[in-house]
Formats: structure tokens, C-alpha cells, sequence
């Protein structure tokens, strides 16, 4: 008590630290009984909100709810004065606070005790008009805020209603889910759809079959989004067992078939996709990639006029079957399945027969994304991407919008600074984030560390991004996405010297031999990349040149070849004359893998990446040519290109290739013998590689140069 302020004062800090004796509960209680009536039931109606209401919302109830507490006290009605009076009483004794148009409790134990004032029997009741008053008199531009609220107490008060008011709250827990979605608040979500769901009677699927088929497929949706799969099950298994229609059974399909893939199980995924697209009778045959891109042509001829005038999609039949179709092709990419071309065509087919539709967009993202590259259809590719963010644009397919713009930011990577393709990446996984397409959210984070790699960033500041995705991956369950993230994870660290080997991806985040074991083939070919990449960096050229051969095998079997922007031929081009040059003999096999050639490097494709993007990749042509004169002899031409080549890369800042420029130039030098210029070049690249941060690549270049 302050003699100062001659009222109580609460050292909130202290008291959050302790537990209230319950002596002080029964003090506090005394207390609050001898305040006057109507301070005693403002306090108790407050406390059924939280710790916290705004005056808006206390003035929606405060003076209609009907409350007793004892036989001789009863209070239900009162003018504003009076509850602002109470509440001023409330203040004045240190129960509550104002802050600015808000009331709290100075203290949750105070929220407690005036909550147990009120009898047990009266408080599902008081809880149901409460939430009934909000209703009525809430204001018609609310936002959601003040509906949440009324839904809460709604719930809380669920043992006073009739039947007809439980299908009334079952529906209003509806609508509360979908808002939260919204505002991707996906653990209120799921609060809301399992309270709905809690509401229906048990003969639910007779006498509300399409309330609960909503309220089930949309707690199942949410509950993915949150990685609780083993509820996923749980939930589409009842309905796939109660619904009356296959029609009512899709939504509950397709978060299945996403549920399975998320888990590694790709293949089970298609299987249970191609029988669902059987029920819908929807013919499933052979197509080769020859034939979508036929398909694809018909709609790159078109320009954006003739394209725009293509009509709606108003078959709902159809309509079923293109989203089954958009998830049947993401999980035929990764599986390897024959089935990804058939899935691609025939969404192209139903958009010329049907009309567009949201999953129109997705279709035409991922189609440019496989044709990108150097061994795609690069105008074709870019023009897909065109469409997809038109249809995007006009659809506001936002439940796709990461999908789309995930895949086609890897498109114009081939053109556009790679640097603005990591905001693009980020923007795509902040915007799956925020519409509950978690799945594309972390393969857009994945793709986001990538290329930050790709750009030469910090080795710490990659550390730090590839963590913070992977813990969030492991807490949303998806694990494709986690491991394609955790073997860059390890080559980082591998760089930086935080593990025995830095040419073993074995440590804290993973195991080598299980990884190669376990992944799917794409995935496989990625690490057979970065395996060479790191093998190149520490000079082991064989091996670095034995994981190309490696990779190269594994790769005839995919969809499609992993070439990041041209850094995969950029290296291969690196290896194979480093291979030539320290046997110094005139053969390395032709990166294609199907003839030897004296010198050979793919000069057409690096030209061809140049014409392509020539920011990001003139330094990289200027340095093969560099490697190429120096074999040839042609010591004057050798020089030039790495002096162009290390100042190209300087200008784009690429610090990890511009290390590697100045590295080749002190080689070039000291096998010259001229000491003096290759401890030059090879100061510099020391300074880079730890400027980049990979410690363990300043120490093996110190141990191996005469510095």
C-alpha cells in the first residue's frame, strides 16, 4: 500500500515470478466483495474477456448481461456513468489499468479471483450473452477483432445452448477459421475449426452434411499447414469415410496427397492422385515433353490480347480436376515420375478446351520453369512465366501466388541479376507464409539461401538464414524442403571450417552416405554438385571431376537437369581444364559425357549464358577463356582474361569468384615462375575467401601457396 499514491501498488515483475499463497487469492477475493455491486459485477464481466478489453467492446455487453452472484445481490442493467464510475473505483484500488482506450488487469491472479466470483452455474450463460450482445451490437465495418471475441465467448458458453444455437456458433467457428486464415493465424484457425466441429450433433453428416464436410476439410487444411500430419490422417480418414460424394471427398484428397509428399512420400501421393482422377474419369496416357511443348506453343503464339480474351473455366468438374492435376505434377518433379509431362499437358489441354482458371497460372509457372536453361526452351520458358504472372494478375489466385512466383523467379534468374532473384525468392516464401501455402513457402526459402550461395553472401550471414529456415521447416514437418536446405547448410559450414573433413558433408546437420541413400534422384543431383564444387575449392580435381560423372548418371533419369543458372556448366567448365591442366595431358571428357576432345569445353553454351545474363555471367566466360589461353600457351591472352575476369567479378560482387579468379592467376604465375606476382594474386584471394568467410579455404590456400 503507498501512502504517497493512498492506494495499492503492484510490483508486477516481482509477483510473475511467484505463485499467489492462497491466503492472498482469499485476500484478494475479500477484497473485491467489499467493493460496491456494481464494481463487483464491471470486474467479473471483464474478466469473462481476458486481461485485456477495449472500451469499445466492453461498451457492446457491459450494461445488457444479466448477472447474479448471490441471493441478495443482482445487478443487470446501468447507465454509462455508473460503469465508468465503477470503473474508476477499480482503478483507484489498483485492480485495473487504462492505458490509452484500453482496460487491463494489473495482474492475472486479480483476473482470476473476479472470474471465480461469479457462480459456476451462471458462467456458461453469461458467457453465451455476452457473445450474443457483441453479435448484435457490434459495429458493421469490424475487421474480425470484436467477431473473434464474440465467437470465443460464444464457445465458452457452449454448454447453455440448444441445438439450433450450436449450429448457429458451428457455422460462426466457420467464418472465424476462414478470417484467421486469412490473416494466417493458422493456430487460431484451428482452435476455431475444431470448436465448430465440436458443436455439430452426432448425426452431424445427415443433418449437416455440408457444414461438416467444411468444417473438417478446412480444420484438415489448417492442421497442415500447422505439420500436424498424424491429425491430418486422423481427420481425412473420417472423411473419406462419412462424405456422400466423391465431390465432397476432394478437398480432403488433396490435403492427403499433400500431407503424404511433405512426408517423403511422393509416390504414394501420385498413386492416390491418379485414382482420384480415374473416379473423375479423366483418361491418364502417355505424354513426352515433345508434346507439351506443342501444347505450349499454341498459347506463346498468342499475344496478351488474345490471350486475355480465352474464357472463364465454369466447370466445377473440371475445375476439381486442374487442382489435382497442379498437385499430381509438384510431386511427379520430385519422384522423378513419368507422369509430370501428362500432368503439365493435360492442364494446358483443359485451359484451350475449358477456360482458364486460378490453377491455369500454376500450370503455366511450372512449365517455364521446366524449360528453362541451357538445354530448354528459353523463349518458350520465359513466355510461359509471362503468362503465369498475367493469369496471376487477373485470377488473384493468391493460394498459388507463391507457386507461381517461386517458379518463375527461377526463370528469369537466367536473365535478371541474380541478386534480385533472392528478393523475389523471399517475397515468394513470405507471401506462401502469409496465405497458408506452407509447402511453397519453405521451397521459396530453400531457393532463397541457394542463391544467396550462388551470389558469394557471407558465409555466416548463410549460416545464420539456412538455420532459422531449417528450424522452421522441421516445426512445419516439411521435410523435403529441410534437406535440400540442411546439405547447403553443411557445405557452408564445411567452407567456414567447422567440421574434421571439408570434403566430407558429414557433421552436425547430417550424414553423407545417408543422404545420398535416402533422397529422391533431383535432390541427389544436387548434392553431386555442391560435392564437386566443394572438391574444386580444395583442390581435389579428381574427385571434384568423379562427382560430375556421378551426377551426370543419376541425371538421365530425371525431369529435369539441375543447372542453376548456369553455375553447373560454369564449374563442370572449371573442373574438367583443371583436371587437363594438372596431368597436362591433352584429353578431358566432353561435359556432355559423349565424346573426348583435346581441350574441349562447351565454348557455344558460355557464350550462350553471356547472351543470356551478361552481368552475371561475363566473369565466369572471361575465366574459362583465362584457363583455356593458359593451356594453349597463349601466356599474353591468359593474363588479360583473369585480369577482366577478376574485375568483372568485382563489379557484380561475386567475393567466392573473384577469390577464384585471383587463386587461378597466382597458379597461372607460379607455374611461370613468377613468385612475386603469384603471391600478389594469391594475397588477394586469401583476403576474399576470408572476406566470404570460408576459414577452412584460407587455410588450405596458405598451406599450399609460397606466401
Amino acid at each position: 500500500f503507498s501512502l504517497d499514491s493512498d492506494s495499492w501498488e503492484w510490483d508486477i515483475a516481482s509477483i510473475q515470478m511467484k505463485t499467489i499463497p492462497e491466503d492472498v487469492v482469499r485476500l484478494l477475493a475479500s477484497g473485491i466483495t467489499m467493493l460496491p455491486a456494481q464494481t463487483q459485477r464491471v470486474l467479473m464481466l471483464l474478466s469473462c474477456i481476458g486481461s485485456v478489453c477495449a472500451e469499445s467492446t466492453l461498451s457492446l455487453f457491459i450494461n445488457d448481461t444479466d448477472l447474479h452472484w448471490n441471493e441478495t445481490t443482482k445487478v443487470t442493467t446501468s447507465r454509462e456513468e455508473d460503469i465508468s464510475s465503477s470503473l474508476e473505483v477499480a482503478i483507484g484500488e489498483g485492480l485495473l489499468n487504462k492505458e490509452g482506450s484500453s482496460y487491463s488487469f494489473a495482474h492475472d491472479q486479480i483476473q482470476s479471483v473476479a472470474y471465480s466470483l461469479i457462480p459456476t452455474y451462471q458462467r456458461n450463460q453469461v458467457h453465451l450473452q455476452i457473445g450474443y450482445l457483441i453479435l448484435k451490437n457490434k459495429p458493421s465495418n469490424d475487421r474480425g477483432n470484436i467477431f473473434f471475441i464474440a465467437t470465443n465467448q460464444l464457445n465458452r458458453g457452449k454448454l447453455a445452448m440448444d441445438e439450433g444455437m450450436k449450429e448457429l456458433a458451428a457455422n460462426l467457428n466457420l467464418k472465424a477459421g476462414h478470417e484467421a486464415t486469412s490473416l494466417s493465424a493458422f493456430e487460431d484457425s484451428s482452435v476455431y475449426f475444431a470448436a465448430g466441429i465440436s458443436l455439430l450433433c452426432n448425426d452431424c453428416w445427415n443433418k449437416s452434411n455440408e457444414l461438416s464436410i467444411q468444417l473438417h476439410s478446412s480444420y484438415a487444411e489448417v492442421e497442415f499447414c500447422n505439420g500436424r500430419f498424424d491429425e491430418v490422417g486422423r481427420v481425412t480418414k473420417i472423411i473419406l469415410q462419412k462424405a456422400k460424394s466423391l465431390q465432397d471427398r476432394l478437398r480432403a484428397y488433396s490435403t492427403l496427397i499433400k500431407t503424404l509428399g511433405a512426408q517423403k512420400q511422393s509416390r504414394n501421393a501420385i498413386e492416390i492422385s491418379l485414382s482420384v482422377l480415374g473416379d473423375l474419369e479423366e483418361p491418364v496416357q502417355y505424354t513426352s515433353r515433345e508434346d507439351l511443348v506443342k501444347t505450349l506453343h499454341i498459347f506463346t503464339k498468342m499475344d496478351n490480347s488474345q490471350f486475355l480474351r480465352l474464357k472463364k473455366m465454369d466447370d466445377n468438374t473440371k475445375g476439381v480436376v486442374m487442382k489435382l492435376l497442379h498437385t499430381l505434377s509438384f510431386h511427379c518433379f520430385f519422384s522423378e515420375s513419368k507422369y509430370l509431362p501428362f500432368a503439365l499437358n493435360r492442364m494446358l489441354e483443359l485451359t484451350l478446351s475449358h477456360g482458364v482458371c486460378k490453377e491455369s497460372c500454376s500450370a503455366f509457372a511450372t512449365i517455364s520453369f521446366m524449360l528453362c536453361g541451357l538445354h530448354g526452351d528459353q523463349t518458350g520458358s520465359s513466355r510461359a512465366g509471362e503468362l503465369a504472372l498475367l493469369l496471376l494478375d487477373i485470377s488473384h489466385a493468391k493460394e498459388y501466388e507463391s507457386n507461381v512466383r517461386n517458379f518463375v523467379s527461377t526463370t528469369q534468374s537466367w536473365t535478371d541479376p541474380l541478386r534480385l532473384t533472392i528478393k523475389r525468392k523471399f517475397s515468394s516464401y513470405e507471401i506462401g507464409m502469409q496465405t497458408g501455402a506452407i509447402d511453397d513457402a519453405m521451397y521459396s526459402a530453400a531457393g532463397c539461401c541457394y542463391y544467396q550461395f550462388f551470389c558469394g553472401i557471407e558465409l555466416p550471414i548463410l549460416e545464420k538464414d539456412c538455420r532459422r529456415f531449417i528450424k522452421q521447416m522441421s516445426e512445419y514437418k516439411q521435410t523435403l524442403a529441410k534437406d535440400r536446405v540442411t546439405i547447403l547448410l553443411q557445405v557452408a559450414l564445411n567452407l567456414m571450417g567447422k567440421s574434421n573433413n571439408p570434403l566430407d558433408l558429414t557433421s552436425e546437420t547430417m550424414v553423407q552416405s545417408q543422404y545420398i541413400e535416402e533422397c529422391p534422384k533431383q535432390m541427389k543431383c544436387g548434392f553431386y554438385i555442391l560435392s564437386s564444387w566443394l572438391a574444386y575449392l580444395f583442390g581435389e580435381y579428381e574427385l571434384a571431376s568423379s562427382a560430375v560423372s556421378s551426377r551426370m548418371e543419376v541425371e538421365k533419369n530425371t525431369n529435369k537437369k539441375i543447372e542453376w543458372c548456369g553455375m553447373t556448366l560454369f564449374y563442370d567448365c572449371l573442373i574438367y581444364l583443371a583436371v587437363e591442366k594438372r596431368d597436362q595431358k591433352r584429353f578431358a571428357s566432353d561435359i556432355s559425357g559423349k565424346t573426348k576432345m583435346c581441350g574441349f569445353y562447351p565454348r557455344a553454351l558460355m557464350k550462350k549464358l553471356v547472351d543470356y545474363a551478361p552481368l552475371n555471367n561475363q566473369h565466369r566466360l572471361l575465366l574459362i577463356e583465362a584457363e583455356v589461353a593458359s593451356l594453349e600457351g597463349e601466356h599474353d591472352i591468359a593474363i588479360e582474361k583473369y585480369d577482366s575476369a577478376i574485375a568483372a567479378a568485382e563489379v557484380i560482387g561475386f567475393l567466392h569468384e573473384q577469390a577464384i579468379g585471383n587463386e587461378r592467376a597466382g597458379d597461372f604465375f607460379l607455374a611461370h615462375g613468377s613468385i612475386k606476382r603469384a603471391t600478389r594474386y594469391y594475397g588477394h584471394a586469401i583476403d576474399l575467401y576470408r572476406r566470404w568467410g570460408a576459414q577452412a579455404k584460407v587455410n588450405h590456400l596458405c598451406k599450399q601457396v609460397p606466401i
